[in-house]
């Protein structure tokens, strides 16, 4: 269990999946299982949309970004909304802080 939660969380904080979950795309749905947990998570889309981005390590800025391009919402409510998910899945382990930045596609 890690000791990590939303308040570790700014622009730059690069983020990227457990090695520990296992996961399937049902229905355009993310589910996951914790293997050290034993636990199943499910996401709705925009749970499911966020975790797809993290397929590679990202700046919790970057993903802010796409999100609000992708969803019609005010800047200020989705980076609260995404920082709260990302804090949740970081604070239950299904997230892990990397250090170092995250190279720009190209």
């Amino acid at each position: 269990m890690t000791n990590e939660t939303r308040s570790d969380l700014d622009l730059a904080t690069v983020l990227a999946r457990s090695d520990e979950v296992l996961e399937a795309e049902i229905d355009g749905e993310a589910v996951m299982m914790s293997i050290e947990k034993g636990e199943y998570y499910g996401l709705d889309a925009t749970g499911t949309a966020i975790w797809k981005l993290l397929e590679k390590p990202r700046s919790v800025g970057e993903i802010f970004q796409v999100m609000q391009e992708r969803y019609d919402v005010e800047p200020d409510v989705c980076r609260h909304d995404v920082e709260t998910f990302l804090g949740d899945l970081l604070s239950d382990g299904t997230l892990r802080i990397v250090d170092g930045t995250v190279e720009p596609e190209g």
